[in-house]
């Protein structure tokens, strides 16, 4: 898959559409969280492609032709320009927005500052921001600070080994090694710099401001996103409504995506019919 040029970064992604190329389709925008990628979501394109464009961009610095360097810095403005950047030279208007995790922050923050440009909003595995009493903890596996374990495991044993403390390892040692490879294309700084950045953005103010239609997909068995947390977003997002899956974990939604995947495309197609009838 290619890079494109948006701003002064190449931003790697995938692109898959197999709708009807006489019909006109929406596109959905499947964006991943800090350690994933967009080919973690692979799962989710047979279920969605045939009826709908579906785009997978990398963040900025992850991917082939993407590592800008040692000096990246992320910040909240240059992301979002990111995400218009990229529906811009892709030819999108607007576009149904998926997010898991960090990127169910960013999405809400994105729906809420570019309402022009999201058609619908998907939070997976969502937050609101990251907590050191949970995300943080958790994800430091025993070292200082999460930083520090991602400095002296590297990104593919962080992920094993994160993945093992929150019992998220399959037992299918193919699937699990390469879940973590994908994480280990990571470099290094470009993880260190999102981890900085995500330790300091909050998508709390902004949720009564999002007014496009909201479906958060909550796993029932993730120590990261807990009940009150989801509530707290349903409450603020005016029409937001939910699907809990009791026995998910929090990356399930890659682990074993059809049943996400299938969810997700019956929000998204009811979404679009409702917007065509509007038309008339």
């Amino acid at each position: 898959m290619p890079n494109i040029r948006v701003n002064d970064a190449n931003i790697f992604y995938h692109d898959d559409d197999y709708t009807d190329p006489w019909d006109s389709s929406d596109a959905v925008m499947l964006q991943h969280g800090l350690g994933r990628t967009g080919n973690m979501y692979y799962g989710w394109v047979p279920h969605l492609s045939r009826q709908f464009r579906v785009i997978r961009p990398n963040l900025r610095g992850v991917g082939p032709g993407a590592d800008p360097g040692p000096d990246i810095e992320f910040s909240l403005d240059q992301i979002l320009s990111d995400f218009v950047g990229v529906l811009d030279k892709l030819g999108i208007e607007k576009v149904h927005y998926v997010g898991e995790s960090l990127g169910s922050i960013l999405g809400v923050i994105f729906a809420a500052t570019h309402p022009q440009r999201v058609k619908s909003l998907t939070l997976v595995s969502s937050i609101i921001r990251v907590r050191p009493e949970k995300t943080v903890a958790i994800n430091s596996v025993g070292y200082p600070t999460w930083a520090e374990a991602l400095d002296q495991l590297g990104m593919k044993q962080w992920w094993l080994r994160s993945r093992e403390v929150t019992n998220q390892l399959t037992g299918n040692a193919a699937k699990d090694e390469w879940f973590a490879d994908e994480c280990g294309s990571w470099p290094l700084h470009v993880a260190q710099a999102l981890l900085r950045f995500a330790s300091q953005v909050s998508a709390e103010s902004l949720l009564s401001s999002v007014k496009a239609p909201t479906l958060v997909l909550s796993a029932g068995n993730s120590p990261h996103s807990g009940q009150e947390e989801q509530q707290f977003i349903l409450d603020n997002i005016a029409g937001s409504r939910q699907i809990v899956y009791p026995e998910a974990k929090h990356i399930d939604c890659y682990l074993q995506p059809d049943q996400f995947a299938r969810d997700t495309c019956t929000f998204l197609r009811e979404v679009s019919a409702s917007a065509q009838c509007e038309a008339f």
